[in-house]
Formats: C-alpha cells, sequence, structure tokens
C-alpha cells in the first residue's frame, strides 16, 4: 500500500466503522418508526429502513443501487490509486469519508436489502446515517482539495512564467 494514501484509507475506515457501529446501536436501541429525544433542539433519533436512496428514490430497484454503489466504491478507489492524488491532505481525507459512506450503505444493501437510516432533524422529512454524512462532507472536503490545487498549480505557472520567457529569448 502507498504510504502516501494513509490519510485515504484511514478516512475510509473511520467512516465505515463509526457508521456500522451506530447503526448496531440504532437498531438494539430504537424502535421502528418511535421518535426518541437525540441532540436537543438538532436531531432526534428514529430507526428507518430505507429501501432506496436519498429520500427512498429508486425503491424497489436493489440490484441497481448495489451496482451503483459498488461501482462508485471502484472509481473512488481507483481515482486514489490511479491519480496523483497522494499529496492533497484535503482530497484524500474527502475522498475516503465518501469511500467509507458508499461502503457502509453498499454493506447495509448487500446484507440487509435497505439502508438502516436513524439520524432525524427536527422539522425535517429526512432520515439518515452516518455513511450518508460520509458522503455529503466528503464531497465538500474534495471540492475545497480540488479548489486549493488549482490555486497551487496557478501559482506555480505563474512563477515559472518569467523563466520560460527567458529561456524562450
Amino acid at each position: 500500500m502507498n504510504k502516501n494514501l494513509l490519510v485515504f484509507w484511514l478516512s475510509a475506515s473511520f467512516v465505515f466503522a463509526f457508521d456500522r457501529v451506530t447503526k448496531v446501536w440504532a437498531e438494539r436501541t430504537l424502535t421502528l418508526g418511535e421518535k426518541v429525544p437525540g441532540i436537543d433542539g438538532w436531531y432526534e433519533w428514529s430507526l428507518f429502513y430505507n429501501p432506496g436512496a436519498a429520500g427512498g428514490i429508486f425503491s424497489g430497484h436493489l440490484e441497481f443501487l448495489i451496482t451503483v454503489s459498488a461501482l462508485a466504491v471502484i472509481a473512488l478507489v481507483g481515482f486514489m490509486v490511479k491519480g496523483r492524488h497522494d499529496r492533497n491532505l484535503w482530497l484524500q481525507i474527502g475522498l475516503g469519508l465518501m469511500l467509507g459512506g458508499a461502503l457502509g450503505n453498499l454493506f447495509d444493501r448487500v446484507f440487509y436489502q435497505h439502508v438502516i437510516d436513524f439520524i432525524n432533524p427536527i422539522g425535517e422529512s429526512h432520515i439518515f446515517n452516518i455513511a450518508d454524512k460520509g458522503i455529503h462532507w466528503g464531497l465538500y472536503l474534495c471540492l475545497l482539495g480540488l479548489w486549493l490545487s488549482r490555486r497551487k498549480l496557478n501559482k506555480a505557472a505563474q512563477a515559472s512564467a518569467p523563466e520560460q520567457q527567458r529561456l524562450e529569448q
């Protein structure tokens, strides 16, 4: 394993493990459909089995969702391993969070035929889990990492422009 990708693998492992632990907790502690006070004023806990994707879209299409999830996992790993991203810390963390989230929901779909959701924001109609938040925040960190990389490349190009002009003369 490339030691420079350690942050990527650690991020993915953390989200996957935290997601699994919290889903086991939710299933052992909560009753399906019951709302339990969680983080005061922010969230309540409510166990829900989601047969689809975000908000229940594609319900009844388990094979499709498993295929899409598996392709996302392959793409994320391939992008990191084959790409030259081993020095972009924000991108590594972001892609790792997304990988851990994709693996967490893929695990549920393969072994339970639904995704276990249990975090219910007060006043909202959607329920989610740690894997969903890993994907969500991972995307933001990837965008930050790509933006910072672009800035770094632009600065490097500007710094080398005078040298290039001198060589051309």
